[in-house]
């Protein structure tokens, strides 16, 4: 399996380990984050920040937003501009901590993304 596949698996991984984030009561973003992952993982990059900014400035579940956060940060690390991805990924860790949601799970991702130099 060529590492194009692999991090394919990983993203979707990610996205149904958390649990369709917030299912309930995130109804109204699955189709919108669905498309804007799918932009991303056939490299359709602007699109799918223009699809992640819009989810981003839409929506008022922390879970969404910082997920939003997190996957423009990883399209911006794709493209090699990791000063990008680093603003992502903590402005998705601060829309938790605002609302006050801190160690929801997402946060570990966006945690570990900033890690490994973004």
């Amino acid at each position: 399996m060529n590492t194009s596949n692999n991090i394919k698996l990983i993203f979707f991984g990610i996205f149904f380990n958390f649990g369709a984030l917030q299912a309930v009561s995130a109804d109204d973003f699955s189709n919108k984050i669905k498309v804007a992952d799918n932009k991303l993982l056939v490299e359709q990059y602007e699109e799918a920040t223009t699809l992640y900014q819009n989810i981003i400035q839409s929506s008022d579940v922390p879970a969404v937003v910082a997920y939003a956060h997190y996957k423009l940060g990883t399209l911006y690390k794709r493209q090699n501009r990791p000063e990008k991805a680093k603003l992502e990924y903590k402005a998705g860790l601060l829309s938790l901590k605002e609302a006050g949601e801190p160690n929801h799970q997402i946060a570990k991702y966006l945690t570990r993304a900033l890690q490994t130099g973004g």
